[in-house]
């Protein structure tokens, strides 16, 4: 650093020292005395006294008189930067020099009622340097393209070293200013690159390289049995946040693979071979590796139920049968009848299938629920014979020609049997009624000639009974 008086004298040769003292802090009014007479003379000392152009930079002004510190003196400067202002009552100005070009920048100290000083500052080009992107991982190989720029224009033939987190590279910048440098740095911390050319003032920036983030991998299911397919759904994170296109690997008591969506997730058809565990292995580059476990367990076994547990023979019904696996409802299970009737049905979601069954004898049907992976069960229910039915008139003798309210009643032992259909036909009559509640329906009938008046009573479940009606 250099100040001159206004005859070109120069009177800061020893800027350095100065500052030197002023940073130490002590000893600085025996430093001025050493060197400075007591005349009116201002001196000025600017710190740094060279700044990169298209760049605005903090300079330090200070200003003296004799062997003290001078304040409130006029600062201006000029040239390849402008600007005014006033130090301090200590003698101090810190003032934003904003260099629009190389060359040099004058700075003139001034107050009234002393001699001028001058001093100066170099404006130099300064190197502007970016990096993209600005954060990677370590012990991953990134390509990071660093730009380099000056006063808004590319600078070609520029070095770019780059140092930090285990790592030393170099290379130089193309015509477009920019120099691409793979980057795999073995440590986490921050990276620095710096840009460096004759005629340019040095420029940097830095890159952090952070540790790689652990991924988390769990699935749909905790528990599957061996030799049942079923899909899975495996979801995969880092801090919480889903990864996509992070590779899924399945091995031990079975083996498959998938690549997650935009959502982290993938669904794989996992079919367990063995009993024991199947390890999901998650990985994708930029990451630390993760797993998650199933449990493969051996053949679990199925139990059914149905309702009702018994039917009539030769009565076409409607079946219900459950199966379950433990506490578990099991769907896609297949049902088979077997015995006094023949059949079969696949449950539903709720493990509920419903077959029509109709037996061709009395007799024991057997309902067997499988599917592959589990043990199948079985239960049985019965078909049993018809129930007999009854059926009587009153009265029980019509006159022909005399139209009469005759009242037929249907039972089954002692009890009513309603819903029957009881039909009349012969003696010149075709009637058909149903019974009540009370096991009995009313008809008038009208007999003629001397044929048989037949009289018959029907309901499913039951066996066909007949009489005669005297006439």
């Amino acid at each position: 650093m250099r100040g001159y008086d206004d005859n070109n004298n120069t009177k800061m040769y020893v800027a350095v020292a100065l500052v030197g003292g002023l940073i130490a802090g002590f000893g600085f009014n025996g430093m001025i005395a050493a060197f400075f007479s007591g005349s009116q003379q201002i001196n000025v000392i600017n710190i740094p006294d060279s700044i990169g152009a298209g760049k605005i930079t903090d300079v330090r002004f200070i200003t003296l008189s004799g062997n003290s510190l001078l304040g409130n003196v006029n600062i201006t400067l000029s040239g390849a930067a402008a600007g005014h202002g006033i130090t301090d009552e200590n003698g101090m100005l810190v003032f934003s020099v904003n260099a629009t070009t190389n060359g040099s920048i004058g700075v003139t100290a001034s107050k009234s009622g002393y001699t001028n000083a001058t001093s100066s500052i170099q404006s130099i080009a300064g190197l502007d340097v970016s990096a993209s992107p600005s954060s990677i991982t370590s012990g991953t190989a990134t390509f990071i393209t660093f730009m380099v720029n000056s006063m808004g224009k590319p600078v070609t033939g520029t070095s770019v070293n780059v140092s930090g987190a285990g790592i030393t590279l170099e290379g130089i910048t193309g015509s477009n200013g920019q120099v691409i440098i793979q980057i795999n740095a073995p440590n986490t911390g921050r990276i620095n690159a710096t840009a460096r050319k004759a005629g340019y003032a040095d420029g940097s920036t830095s890159v952090t390289s952070v540790s790689q983030q652990v991924l988390g991998v769990s699935s749909s299911q905790n528990t599957l049995t061996v030799n049942v397919p079923v899909y899975v759904t495996f979801t995969v994170t880092a801090g919480g946040t889903p990864v996509a296109d992070a590779g899924i690997s399945l091995s031990g008591a079975a083996t498959g693979d998938g690549i997650t969506n935009p959502d982290g997730k993938a669904i794989i058809l996992v079919t367990p071979q063995t009993t024991g565990t199947i390890t999901a292995s998650a990985s994708k580059i930029g990451f630390a590796g993760g797993s998650g476990t199933i449990t493969s367990t051996g053949s679990q076994s199925l139990s059914v139920s149905v309702s009702p547990s018994s039917i009539t023979a030769l009565t076409p019904a409607f079946v219900t049968f459950t199966v379950k696996s433990g506490n578990n409802f099991i769907s896609e299970s297949t049902v088979t009848l077997t015995g006094a009737a023949s059949g079969n049905g696949v449950t539903n979601q709720n493990g509920i299938a419903i077959i029509q069954v109709n037996t061709t004898g009395a007799g024991t049907i057997t309902a067997t629920a499988s599917r592959m992976g589990y043990t199948a069960g079985s239960t049985t229910f019965s078909a049993a014979g018809q129930q007999t039915m009854s059926v009587s008139a009153s009265p029980a003798n019509i006159t022909n020609g005399v139209a009469t309210f005759v009242t037929f009643t249907v039972k089954s032992g002692s009890n009513a049997v309603s819903g029957a259909t009881v039909s009349v036909s012969g003696g010149g009559i075709t009637a058909d009624g149903m019974t009540n509640s009370a096991g009995q329906a009313t008809m008038q009938l009208t007999a003629s000639g001397t044929g048989a008046i037949n009289v018959a009573a029907h309901k499913d479940g039951y066996s066909d009974v007949q009489m005669t009606l005297a006439h």
